[in-house]
């Protein structure tokens, strides 16, 4: 299904969130430093995800879209975005380890996957063209950050 336009700058950063997904993977496969994929998973954290779920819980609530059938759709949403936020949390307090890692990537890979192929299209199949509109306004201040700019490269 083509992407609404309204909904390009959540689905941008969506394309970068599966590139942080590869990385780590890439490095959990070469051994990489623990340290230093902890530092870049906070470092995406900050940069971008951190917002997007903020912007997203806001912006794609049912009620504001006018869309109560996507309820369950959204709690799905909050629910794995607490998930995540609960294993950012973890390693913020230095409990990362290859696990930690791995229970994040596959966390993120799989909640973007569903955001893609359920959440988005239910809404633009069921939104309003006026919802989809504003929501594409309130949306438009979305920064597209890019994983590959940090600095170390430990998934080479």
């Amino acid at each position: 299904m083509k992407r609404n336009p309204n909904l390009y700058p959540l689905s941008h950063q969506h394309h970068n969130g599966l590139m942080a997904v590869l990385f780590l993977e890439k490095g959990l496969t070469k051994n990489a430093d623990l340290k230093i994929m902890k530092d870049f998973i906070l470092y995406c954290w900050e940069a971008e995800l951190d917002d997007h779920f903020i912007t997203e819980e806001k912006q794609l609530n049912p009620s504001l879209l006018q869309l109560p059938q996507a309820e369950e759709l959204y709690l799905r949403m909050m629910s794995e975005h607490q998930q995540i936020r609960n294993i950012i949390d973890a390693i913020k307090e230095g409990k990362e380890s290859n696990t930690m890692i791995e229970s994040f990537h596959t966390l993120l890979e799989k909640h973007i996957r569903f955001e893609e192929r359920e959440l988005f299209p239910f809404i633009q199949e069921h939104a309003s063209e006026a919802a989809l509109i504003s929501l594409g306004e309130q949306i438009s201040h979305l920064k597209n950050g890019n994983c590959s700019n940090y600095l170390v490269k430990f998934w080479e």
